[in-house]
């Protein structure tokens, strides 16, 4: 199965809308990580929301977007990083602080993701050019730690963007059953009658992982939340992958950085350091001879 995104136009080109399959990169996610089915979910939304803002905001490949939600739940910090590989695939990698966590389900028998983010808290969004150095940082405090609501209420304060937006992760005793989600904006010539008419199809719609799970194109979800079966697909196969590039290189520059005290301080309590990357956990081991080698290059 591969990830699906496409974006459409729907109300006579006065909606723009977004539909994803990310069940692939969950469940990639969820594999790399082990991740229970509470951190499955809490993480495939947020991966999923990631890949909306990364296809909707990032128009150069030197642009990146870094997401951290840092709620009062016991799941702690979750950061999540996207950058563009090429003008139609987005990368993405995420982490989050506590990847064992399993709750239990809520009376309704849903996955109780409000309950492992915590609904205080906040959500901060950053987007940079690493060669223009141009930089946005919008923050608002957590709405719900549910991941949709707090984003389409990031979208409403932040960015002044009426949203309408559905974040879903369906799992089962095999990992990773279905996920997607989708984003609705109502563009400036959009009608109030354009708005009600999506307002009733979102009421009357099921739930995105149910759709999917139904084997629905992402044209027939489209047409289903906006409640117009004459939609226009705007861009289609766009794509999003999992990609981590830490380097030992780049974890070496981090030691460094502690300084020369620092360093030999933990040459002698331990003769080595040993690091694991939160985003993919390859491992990398500096030997008593690099840190005897960092601490003789360091500055005086």
């Amino acid at each position: 199965m591969e990830n699906k995104i496409t974006k459409f136009l729907a109300h006579e080109k006065r909606v723009a809308v977004m539909c994803l399959d990310t069940t692939a990169l969950v469940e990639e996610i969820r594999k790399i990580h082990d991740l229970t089915p509470t951190t499955t979910a809490v993480l495939g939304r947020v991966a999923t929301v990631s890949c909306m803002m990364a296809h909707l905001n990032l128009k150069e490949t030197s642009d990146n977007l870094t997401i951290q939600i840092k709620g009062n739940g016991p799941i702690g910090t979750i950061v999540s990083i996207c950058e563009l590989e090429d003008l139609r695939t987005a990368t993405i990698k995420v982490y989050a602080d506590e990847n064992k966590l399993e709750l239990p389900l809520k009376e309704n028998g849903k996955i109780d993701v409000g309950g492992a983010v915590g609904n205080y808290g906040f959500l901060n969004v950053i987007r940079q050019n690493d060669i223009t150095n141009a930089k946005y940082n919008g923050i608002i405090p957590l709405v719900s730690g549910e991941i949709a609501e707090d984003f389409t209420e990031f979208f409403a304060k932040s960015e002044q963007k009426p949203t309408a937006l559905a974040l879903g992760v369906l799992v089962d005793k095999n990992g990773v059953k279905r996920a997607g989600g989708y984003i609705i904006n109502p563009l400036p010539d959009a009608t109030d009658e354009d708005i009600t008419k999506i307002e009733q199809a979102i009421t009357t719609s099921k739930p995105i992982s149910t759709m999917l799970d139904e084997n629905l194109s992402l044209e027939d979800i489209a047409k289903i939340v906006t409640g117009d079966e004459n939609i226009e697909v705007l861009k289609q196969d766009l794509q999003v992958k999992y990609k981590c590039n830490c380097s030992k290189d780049k974890f070496e520059r981090g030691i460094r950085s502690l300084g020369k005290e620092e360093i030999q301080t933990i040459l002698e309590e331990d003769g080595k350091i040993d690091t694991e990357c939160n985003f993919c956990h390859k491992k990398y081991h500096f030997s008593k001879e690099e840190l005897e080698f960092f601490i003789g290059d360091c500055p005086q």
